[in-house]
């Protein structure tokens, strides 16, 4: 018996060790060149890393070379079992303020091993709240938005992109 725990005790403490000193930065700096390869660009940010994460600040984000938005901090947490990135205080480019509201307050990804082929996604802002899923196998993007008045009347044709089904707005994207 006094083996067994020994032997749980020996892997729970090297799990912890792991996650603790794992080089979260070097992971980080993987993501950005995967995120190049779809041409989208972070840059001017400041990195500080935590035991279980990595706290990111003023990160501007630039696709195909256009500045797209800024984001006032980004945390991501990681555990063995799940993992969680949390955007707070986005703030969209004024070229795209006619197209997409400016202020998001947050976004949340959620990734957990119990459900590996889901990220969940949690967002409200100017839009109103969103939440949805990613399928990572289908590759696709589905959820369900409860616009505010200000969607509803100066963002109505980015609005076109959903479904009204029984009062409520449906969005479905395969990728």
């Amino acid at each position: 018996m006094k083996f067994i725990f020994k032997s749980i005790l020996i892997v729970i403490v090297f799990l912890i060790s792991l996650l603790i000193f794992l080089p979260k930065e070097n992971l980080y700096n993987l993501a950005e060149k995967e995120l190049q390869r779809q041409n989208i660009i972070i840059s001017n940010e400041l990195r500080k890393e935590k035991s279980f994460g990595l706290d990111i600040n003023g990160a501007e984000v630039y696709y195909d070379g256009i500045y797209t938005a800024f984001v006032k901090e980004i945390n991501l947490t990681s555990f063995l079992f799940y993992t969680s990135i949390n955007l707070d205080s986005i703030r969209i480019s004024k070229d795209f303020e006619n197209m997409l509201p400016s202020k998001i307050k947050n976004i949340k990804l959620i990734h957990s091993l119990s459900t590996f082929n889901k990220v969940l996604i949690r967002a409200n802002g100017e839009f109103g709240e969103f939440k949805g899923e990613v399928l990572l196998f289908e590759r696709k993007i589905i959820g369900e938005l409860k616009p505010s008045n200000i969607m509803k009347t100066k963002y109505r044709n980015l609005l076109r992109q959903f479904r009204l089904e029984e009062g409520k707005y449906r969005y479905e994207f395969k990728f």
